[in-house]
């Protein structure tokens, strides 16, 4: 064994679970970076719900050079864990806009016409609710402790739960934790439950709907490990529990990982930035595009199999890849259609086709689309200049489509394996747009969360009371809410409930200039996708373009293909509230490249027959509109 350990580091830095209501299956979450579900993969059990993501949690040994010598599992030494998990969603304060925007801070910049707006002040959630009884909107059961290998394997035990917290008195379970053989922590989290306090009290807008709750959490995973004759206390890593991922495997174009990352990268602001991997900075932003062919038919029509911006097809991409003068035209011509994230003019046409965090309609903010991070785009600038790593490998060239990794970590050098663990959990993660997102949001991306890059700020004591309302200079302030964290201090900045911003973030919502795009979460929460029965179709002896083709609307038959056919918005959230694990899974599955068919093919997997068997329903509320053709603002 090392005998060179100075300090004990927990990995993934940031871990990600997901809720589910299937009650005993679950998977293990993404341990590799660029990881894709095999394709005979389910993500529902047998009576069609929805499997919990669980996350992993590892610690590894650091010598004195910071380099990881050892991973450390129950032969090697012991550790326990503890997690400490909450949801303080309902106590805290309305989402409105990103609070570190100008719109939202009352700064006009020379983009945007008319006058300077006011500063936002977001009051709280539950106003009504005052003084010790605001106690009662926090879902908090305390910590966790568990130690020992296959400890709570099965589950059900009644010590590992985090079962004893309550909303307005009822309790809401948050999850489990559990050991794997190696002991290594696994913690499951909450089964997607949501609910008002009054009983049968309809939801009504998009994020912000008082006396409601959901079952998401977050908060800090620590670790003591005995090793050599001592205990050492391992650095601490943080758990988020999240909305399920609709379309496992499928990235967007600008991740979690790549905000944070940056915001890592101001925390030593003179570290050279080093060289550009093709592989690991340029791939995933262009491969990105071309996968969201599977959840949205504007980008299909644009970067699909066959388009003329299919980056990954391989006559195209040998060519990004190589760093030769032959192909800078190409290279340039690529990289001027990405938007610039500094937001200097309204870029309607370019590059990521997303909404952004000053997303309305019409359009009168540059932020009304998503931009790539800033050091995304450096990386971009010098990969158009000939100034990166052309380190994909030959077969990696040839079929990109089908590339699919090995999921285990230990194929991972061991010097490597915590780094990649850390991308793998967030690059899994939307990194925007913002509005307010789908796992965690806009405080991700300022350096004053962290310790060190990855890792999260702990928060010593109670938290001061922000006030009646929360502004851009209290947010942001450099001992304000966003300098430390404490259990449930990063989901509570999400839509109370997650299903109703989910079914809420769509696209298009300008049909006259186009039907599909832009669009908000299309690789959480999908827009158009390839059905089941029209993939089988394509795969049969008749088959052909037309099957392949065909999208239907993934929340169909509530949102029809364009948005005057849907049902009423309010019928929407609410039936999503209850029916969210009905909706299919967009998973890999073979395709046939003899039919001029992709090698794989994303298709939408265990859809409930039962949401096409019934009738439409009425609306939930008096005057209830459909989904918005006008202001998304206000409807949402």
């Amino acid at each position: 064994m090392p005998d060179d350990i100075v300090r004990f580091v927990i990995h993934p830095a940031i871990g990600v679970a997901r809720v589910g209501n299937s009650p005993d299956g679950f998977f293990i979450g993404p341990e590799v970076p660029h990881w894709r579900p095999s394709t005979d993969m389910s993500f529902k059990d047998s009576e069609g719900r929805i499997l919990r993501q669980a996350a992993r949690f590892r610690v590894f040994g650091l010598d004195r050079d910071g380099r990881p010598v050892l991973e450390v599992t129950e032969e090697v030494a012991r550790v326990e864990w503890t997690v400490h998990l909450a949801n303080a969603k309902a106590a805290w304060y309305r989402f409105q806009l990103a609070l570190d925007i100008p719109e939202a801070k009352g700064v006009k910049e020379p983009t945007v016409a008319g006058p300077t707006p006011a500063p936002l002040a977001c009051p709280r959630r539950n106003a009504g609710v005052k003084g010790d009884d605001r106690d009662g909107l926090v879902i908090d059961p305390g910590p966790r402790s568990i130690a020992g290998a296959g400890t709570n394997a099965g589950g059900g035990e009644p010590e590992y739960a985090f079962d004893s917290g309550t909303f307005c008195g009822v309790p809401v379970p948050l999850g489990e934790l559990r050991t794997d053989d190696a002991g290594r922590l696994l913690v499951l989290g909450g089964f997607g439950r949501s609910g008002s306090a009054a009983p049968h009290a309809p939801a009504y807008t998009f994020g912000n709907n008082d006396g409601w709750h959901d079952d998401v959490s977050d908060g800090p995973v620590e670790a003591v490990v005995t090793y050599g004759g001592r205990k050492w206390r391992a650095e601490g890593a943080w758990l988020v529990c999240a909305p399920p991922d609709f379309t496992p495997g499928l990235r967007s174009i600008v991740t979690m990982h790549a905000i944070v990352e940056e915001a890592g990268a101001r925390l030593a602001p003179g570290v050279a930035p080093g060289t550009v991997s093709f592989r690991h900075d340029i791939f995933p932003i262009l491969a990105s595009h071309v996968e969201h062919q599977w959840v949205n038919f504007g980008m299909a029509r644009e970067f699909g199999w066959g388009a003329a911006s299919d980056f990954m097809r391989p006559a195209m991409l040998r060519r990004l890849a190589d760093p030769s003068p032959r192909h800078g035209d190409l290279r340039f011509q690529v990289f001027r259609r990405f938007r610039h994230p500094v937001y200097r003019s309204m870029e309607y046409d370019a590059l990521p086709p997303l909404y952004g965090d000053g997303m309305d309609v019409p359009a009168k903010d540059p932020r009304q689309w998503l931009a790539v991070t800033a050091r995304q785009h450096e990386r971009l600038r010098r990969w158009a200049a000939g100034d990166f790593e052309p380190d994909m490998t030959e077969e990696e060239l040839s079929g990109p489509y089908d590339a699919i990794p090995d999921p285990d970590p230990a194929s991972i050098p061991l010097g490597q394996r915590p780094a990649a663990l850390d991308r793998a959990a967030l690059e899994n993660c939307l990194g925007g747009p913002f509005h307010p997102g789908c796992e965690i949001t806009w405080p991700m991306r300022h350096a004053l969360m962290y310790e060190r890059p990855f890792r999260l700020r702990r928060r010593e004591g109670p938290e001061p009371d922000w006030g009646d309302t929360l502004t851009s200079s209290t947010a942001l302030h450099p001992r304000g809410p966003l300098y430390a964290s404490g259990p449930g201090s990063l989901t509570r900045w999400m839509a109370v409930p997650w299903q109703t911003d989910t079914s809420s973030c769509l696209s298009a919502y300008e049909p006259d200039v186009d039907e599909y795009l832009p669009t908000f979460w299309p690789v959480r929460v999908p827009n158009d996708v390839l059905p089941w029965e029209m993939y089988r179709e394509a795969l049969g002896a008749d088959g052909g373009d037309t099957a392949f083709l065909t999208r239907r609307k993934w929340l169909r038959p509530m949102v029809q293909k364009t948005l005057g056919e849907s049902d009423p918005y309010t019928v929407v959230i609410n039936r999503f509230v209850t029916e969210w694990y009905l909706y299919g899974v967009i998973a890999p599955r073979p395709g046939d490249p003899d039919r001029d068919l992709p090698p794989l093919v994303w298709v939408e997997t265990d859809r409930d027959p039962a949401l096409d068997a019934r009738t439409p329903a009425p609306a939930l509320l008096e005057g209830a509109g459909k989904l918005p053709h006008a202001n998304p603002r206000h409807l949402r």
